[in-house]
């Protein structure tokens, strides 16, 4: 624990009129709010392991929030009515503007948000490797754990600034490494995440910590293994590794086995958990169609571009018929108000927990490294799966290599629908960032990414 040391402590006594000078000591005061990073970096026991593991489990969740919300409204997967602050509609739409700007607004949720979680996995990393209670499989589970997490979290910020880069080694705040290019921080994440397999692969049969019930199903390091393969699978994509990605699916949960009957099996994954207070509530949750003036809209490109009988509409989207959401600002070109006419339905409750990488996701992953391996059969294949399963007919269209991307990007639409801003991330890593895919009805412009962080700038410049 964090100790207050009071140097000098000298106790001065008048008793009688006579000063009697008592020896000068040093006494140790344990402050249980505020304990140091030493007390659990040195040699920490599993208790102290067990307080770690659940805040980095907490913590995974803080980008969702943001990225859902900010890189959905880029990509027009959404549309914030958010009345608190005009920026988060006028900003993130550039409607009054083409560029953003250092220290954009709202945008901490997708770089400080996620480098805290960093720095939490890179505590619990020091804090296993330096504690004499563990056995050596145990010390790798908990380093396997905390990788995989730390891969996962260091996309965030990547995606968010793409081009500008990141830094990637800052396990000590004082002295952080150099930023890195777009390319050089995947390369480094597929790493960090190779490390955490590895660990997870030397770490036995059980964890000897425990996870929260978002983590059932994956909650031994065999099973962890398979998550941080479906990571490495994404990021592998985003490198355009084709053949990676599919060496990662093989290894991960994807399952390509689902029907209209099992459609559940498209939710397979880890899940963030939410709860009442003191822990936080699901942050995509609103009541359906109440009167409010804060809420997440379905951009209505969404609605107008569905194919006939998609399940996914009638799963996900709900019709806002009473009280149909208004933004003074967002407006067509004739000057006409564009009504938030549909909202996420997605979540029963306030609770309900989110599948931060899903089955579905891996399916289409594994479409699109198929198609650009020219694999066409199997890549129509997994594009099937997803098709079949949600009410639609099988697909007939062209199979040279753009008519099947088209295709899957299309599925990624509305499979992954406000997850975490692949649209905007899909369609700018396959070139499509433009208003040919982007529906511009609101007036405002395209944003590739977000600018750098003053404070990062002036720690460099210092």
């Amino acid at each position: 624990m964090k100790s207050i040391i009071f140097k000098n402590l000298c106790l001065f006594t008048l008793i009688a009129g006579l000063t009697i000078v008592t020896s000068c000591e040093v006494d140790t005061v344990v402050d249980p709010n505020n304990p140091s990073l030493a007390s659990v970096t040195r040699n920490a026991d599993k208790a102290q392991l067990q307080g770690l593991v659940t805040g980095l489990e907490a913590r995974h969740r803080g980008y969702l929030t943001n990225a859902v919300q900010m890189f959905g409204t880029f990509g027009r997967e959404v549309f914030p009515y958010f009345a608190s602050d005009q920026r988060f509609t006028e900003d993130w739409l550039g409607l009054r503007r083409t560029t953003t700007y250092p220290d954009f607004f709202g945008a901490g949720g997708t770089y400080t948000t996620p480098f805290v979680a960093v720095k939490q996995a890179n505590v619990l990393i020091e804090a296993a490797q330096n504690s004499t209670a563990l056995t050596e499989a145990e010390r790798k589970g908990y380093q396997g754990f905390a990788k995989t997490i730390l891969g996962f979290q260091m996309l965030w910020p990547l995606m968010q600034q793409y081009q500008n880069g990141i830094r990637i080694d800052v396990k000590d705040p004082l002295n952080p490494g150099p930023f890195v290019s777009y390319k050089q921080a995947l390369t480094a994440i597929r790493q960090i995440l190779e490390d955490g397999a590895n660990d997870l692969k030397s770490a036995g049969a059980t964890f000897s910590f425990t996870l929260s019930t978002g983590f059932n199903g994956f909650n031994t390091p065999p099973n962890m293994l398979r998550v941080n393969r479906a990571i490495a699978a994404r990021v592998a994509l985003y490198d355009e590794d084709w053949q990676g990605a599919l060496a990662a699916l093989q290894d991960s949960f994807l399952d390509l086995v689902v029907t209209p009957a099992t459609s559940s099996k498209m939710d397979l994954g880890p899940k963030h958990v939410f709860g009442e207070a003191p822990d936080v509530n699901n942050p995509l949750f609103y009541p359906l169609d109440l009167p409010t003036n804060t809420i997440l809209i379905v951009h209505p490109a969404l609605i107008e571009d569905a194919l006939p009988g998609d399940l996914r509409v009638t799963n996900k989207f709900a019709r806002r018929v009473s009280n149909p959401a208004q933004y003074a600002t967002l407006r067509r070109a004739d000057g006409s108000l564009i009504l938030g006419e549909w909202q996420d339905k997605r979540w029963p409750t306030n609770i309900t927990a989110f599948t931060f990488i899903r089955n579905e996701e891996l399916i289409l992953i594994n479409a699109e490294a198929n198609t650009r391996l020219n694999r066409t059969a199997d890549a129509v294949n997994a594009i099937n799966v997803v098709r079949t399963t949600w009410g639609l007919a099988p697909y007939a269209g062209a199979t040279d290599t753009e008519s099947l991307i088209n295709e899957i990007l299309f599925q990624r639409r509305y499979s992954l629908w406000a997850e975490g801003g692949h649209r905007w991330i899909d369609l700018r890593r396959t070139n499509r960032l433009n208003n040919n895919f982007i529906d511009l009805r609101d007036q405002g412009n395209i944003f590739t990414q977000v600018d750098r962080p003053t404070a990062e700038t002036n720690w460099d410049n210092r």
